[in-house]
């Protein structure tokens, strides 16, 4: 939190900071439409990385330079990326009717996360990542189902037939599983696509979706490791404006998909 409010603070100076991105010739070669979003972007800090000491080697080639201590994330690669990720999620919502999942559970993404996935009617993970979730999901799936189960057993009376501290703890039991299952209610298959909103934060949920061969998409922040992503958008995932931005260009695409699926016999 330090280095963000750090990093924050160097707001005082965002003109002199975009003025500098421009003359690296970052809008050159954009479309009027890629301009706009370059501009959004540098009015909202996505260009913002971590501290130099904090910054992983293996994404120096995202950054175009460094200011009071700070990476400076190259917005024309953010860009570049962003357009074929969506390509990318749109292809797979055509070919596998969209089940993606989505990943986001620090401040600056979970409500973020949250928003996109109920508007999407998407799976989403936004508490925290429960180990098992794609790599043993054959039991992850029946535990859904009991959550489900005594979901719908509450709602239909069916508690009042235990004693009052029995249906207590029933309470209790479903509070916690509406924290642990809450979000994955949908999740009745292994997702086509993992989408992470802070990498950094979900190393674990990267780590199982390549293990059972799944595409990972992310944002990540100078401090994350690429290489657990297979589509990367490098950007200040600290900064829910710059969350909210990327992922809702994301879910344009796939609403786009959704609109061009074939119909099903």
């Amino acid at each position: 939190m330090d280095e963000l409010k750090s990093a924050l603070e160097l707001n005082d100076n965002v003109e002199e900071e975009s003025s500098s991105l421009e003359e690296s010739s970052l809008i050159t070669d954009l479309s009027p439409e890629e301009e706009e979003l370059l501009n959004q972007m540098m009015e909202i800090g996505v260009f913002y990385g971590r501290s130099k000491a904090r910054t992983n080697p293996l994404m120096k080639e995202y950054v175009l330079a460094t200011r009071a201590g700070f990476e400076m994330i190259d917005l024309k690669k953010t860009i570049v990326a962003l357009k074929q990720t969506a390509e990318f999620i749109q292809g797979v919502v055509q070919a596998d009717k969209g089940l993606i999942l989505l990943v986001g559970t620090t401040p600056a993404a979970k409500p973020v996360v949250k928003e996109v996935a109920r508007e999407l009617d998407l799976p989403a993970v936004t508490e925290r990542w429960l180990g098992g979730t794609l790599t043993n999901f054959k039991i992850i799936g029946e535990r859904i189902n009991q959550f489900k189960k005594a979901k719908a057993d509450r709602a239909a009376g069916k508690f009042e037939k235990y004693t009052k501290k029995e249906r207590l703890e029933l309470d209790r039991d479903l509070t916690r599983s509406e924290i642990l299952f809450g979000g994955i209610e949908k999740l009745e298959r292994l997702p086509a696509l993992v989408l992470i909103a802070d990498l950094s934060a979900n190393t674990l949920a990267a780590k199982e979706a390549k293990r059972v061969g799944i595409p990972v998409v992310a944002l990540l922040n100078t401090d994350a490791n690429p290489r657990l992503a297979d589509y990367k958008i490098p950007a200040n995932d600290k900064n829910p404006k710059s969350v909210k931005l990327l992922l809702e260009y994301l879910a344009e695409a796939i609403v786009k998909a959704r609109e061009h699926q074939a119909p099903q016999a």
